[in-house]
């Protein structure tokens, strides 16, 4: 069986403020161990927007996986200052030191997006019919800790509308009630347990497509 991971930087080992998630600390390499018969390829690219992750579907389609498991839509849905647009405009001409000045009221008032929602279920729907007939699953974002909320107004709104997206679009894992001792201080990156708390969750989707696929084989 051949599994393909479409990830931001959920999936990758950081360090942070007290402490690191090494490789085989990462479910990734949890599900390496627990099926070494497998082949499981983790395309993760940090700080991806879904449309990000889209642009390597050309290529990974190839790999012909039996199944297919997305974490992304974090810096999708964070709301933001100023669009990405906006944003590659000030760094080209330098004028961040200023923006900065005035970001966290633009941020309430603007409430920009990197990804819209309509360009959000788009490209979720064209990775999904990029592996047609394969069971997609997509992991849902994290719970949002309300000292998030209060660093960023408006992201747990955002964060249950794109987890709607999520939910009604594929085989939807959900984390809105995942422990905040699972993530570490930035709020939404996962720490050595809560990368263990996502893999026995894939664990178990896992072998129940294991028991599935054999069963499917045998009919033939």
């Amino acid at each position: 069986m051949r599994i393909l991971f479409l990830t931001d930087s959920l999936s990758l080992p950081r360090k942070y403020d007290g402490g690191e998630v090494n490789y085989e600390d990462t479910y990734i390499y949890k599900l390496r161990k627990k099926y070494p018969e497998m082949q499981i390829v983790d395309v993760a690219i940090g700080g991806a927007k879904i449309t990000d992750l889209l642009g390597q579907c050309f290529y990974y389609k190839q790999f012909k996986p039996d199944l297919v498991f997305i974490q992304c839509g974090i810096v999708d849905c964070a709301p933001r200052s100023f669009s990405l647009i906006e944003k590659i405009v000030i760094d080209k001409l330098r004028l961040r030191s200023i923006s900065k000045l005035f970001e966290k009221k633009l941020r309430k008032i603007r409430k920009c997006t990197y990804t819209s929602k309509e360009n959000f279920l788009n490209s979720l729907l064209q990775i999904r019919n990029s592996f047609e007939n394969i069971p997609f699953f997509s992991l849902g974002i994290l719970k949002i800790a309300d000292e998030y909320e209060k660093l960023i107004p408006g992201i747990k709104l955002n964060a249950k509308d794109y987890n709607d997206i999520l939910r009604n679009n594929s085989y939807f894992i959900d984390n809105d009630n995942f422990p905040l001792d699972g993530i570490i201080s930035d709020f939404h990156h996962l720490n050595e347990k809560g990368h263990h708390l996502i893999f026995q969750k894939l664990q178990k989707i896992i072998n129940n497509q294991i028991d599935i696929y054999k069963e499917s084989n045998e009919s033939i």
